[in-house]
C-alpha cells in the first residue's frame, strides 16, 4: 500500500495520510517500508518520529528502503525543473505543484540518513547505488531485528 501526505495524480483518498508520525497501521504490519525520494520532504523536526513509526509498523526482520539522490544533482535538477515549470507553465516537477514546506530540503546527507536510521533502531544499514538520474541515486537498506 502506498501512502503520501499530498494527493498527487493517481492517488485516492485512501492513500492520503496527513500525519505520518502516527501511521494508521497496527504494529508489525509490513515486511518492507519505503521512502522513495521523499525523506528529504519530511520536515526536519518530524524525521525521527516518522522513522520510528516506520520501525513500529515493520515486522521483525523486516527492512526499510530509503532512496536519495546526489546532493548536487538533487539541488540542480529541482531548481532547473522548477524554473522550467514557471517559465512554460508546466507541471514537470511535483514539488513545484505541491510546494516546499518549511523544514523540507532538496536532499539529505548520507550521514544524516544513517544517523536517523540508527536512532530509530535500525541495524545492518547498507548503502547501494542504482542507475537513474545519471547514476547519482543511491539507496539505504536497513533491518529491524
Amino acid at each position: 500500500m502506498g501512502i503520501d501526505v499530498y494527493k498527487y495524480e493517481g492517488l485516492d483518498d485512501e492513500n492520503i495520510c496527513k500525519d505520518m508520525t502516527h501511521l494508521p497501521f497496527k504494529n508489525e504490519t509490513f515486511q518492507t517500508v519505503t521512502f522513495l525520494a521523499n525523506i528529504n520532504h519530511v520536515p526536519r523536526h518530524q524525521r525521527d518520529m516518522e522513522l520510528s513509526e516506520a520501525f513500529r509498523v515493520l515486522k521483525p526482520f523486516g527492512n526499510i528502503v530509503i532512496t536519495m539522490g546526489n546532493p548536487l544533482a538533487e539541488t540542480v535538477v529541482h531548481r532547473v525543473i522548477a524554473l522550467h515549470d514557471k517559465l512554460f507553465h508546466t507541471k514537470q516537477d511535483v514539488d513545484s505543484e505541491r510546494g516546499m514546506e518549511e523544514g523540507e530540503e532538496y536532499f539529505l546527507t548520507d550521514l544524516e540518513i544513517i544517523s536517523r536510521l540508527k536512532k530509530a533502531g535500525f541495524t545492518h544499514i547498507k548503502k547501494k547505488y542504482f542507475i537513474t538520474q545519471w547514476g547519482f541515486n543511491h539507496l539505504f537498506v536497513a533491518d529491524k531485528l
